[in-house]
Formats: structure tokens, C-alpha cells, sequence
């Protein structure tokens, strides 16, 4: 999929990133992947869409929502972000009913 970045207020949600302006595998390292760079990688090829969530002023990945192939949502955050996770979630369902025609539901 092409990259789409989303507004969720509090939050931005954008592609994952490793490049010279932007790092997230630090944070997937402290979230518990043990392999960020293939993580990262995988994503970009990944058929599912996938955000990170981050901060909006600085970029930082406080966690991640991915739409699935079969219309589900799934999400984590670092640290447990009941907030972020709520406002990432409904976000995510509004893009996929409107610009996807797809009713989501999680897992």
C-alpha cells in the first residue's frame, strides 16, 4: 500500500520509519522486537496498511495500529496507552469506512 498519513487529534499517524530524519527501531527495541530492522522492512512490503502511532511534535512512536487484510484492527502501544490506543483505533476505522468502504472489527 501507499503510505497514508492520519490526523487522530491528540496523535499523527504515519509510515514507519528508518531512515536519516526519522529512527523507530529503537522504540520497536524497547517495545520487544528483536529484529526492528526486519520488522521495518517487512512492513514496507506488508499488504496490511499499518501506522505508527506518534507524537505530533516530535514524531516519536508511542506504538502501532495495522488493518489487516480481513478488516481487523490491531494495536499496541509503549508504554499501555489506553488513550492513544482508543484515538489511533477510531481513527484508523474512520479512513478505512471512508476512503475503503470497509466495516473493521478487532480481533
Amino acid at each position: 500500500m501507499d503510505p497514508v498519513e492520519i490526523n487522530a487529534g491528540r496523535y499523527y499517524l504515519r509510515q514507519l520509519r528508518s531512515d536519516d530524519q526519522l529512527d523507530d527501531r529503537p522504540a520497536l527495541t524497547a517495545a520487544g522486537v528483536t529484529a526492528p530492522s526486519q520488522y521495518v522492512a517487512r512492513r514496507a512490503r506488508d499488504e496490511s496498511y499499518a501506522w505508527v502511532i506518534a507524537e505530533p511534535r516530535t514524531g516519536a512512536m508511542l506504538g502501532e495500529v495495522v488493518l489487516g487484510t480481513d478488516s481487523t484492527i490491531e494495536v499496541w502501544t509503549s508504554p499501555d496507552d489506553e488513550v492513544a490506543e482508543r484515538d489511533a483505533v477510531a481513527a484508523v476505522a474512520r479512513f478505512a469506512a471512508g476512503a475503503l468502504g470497509l466495516a473493521v472489527r478487532r480481533p
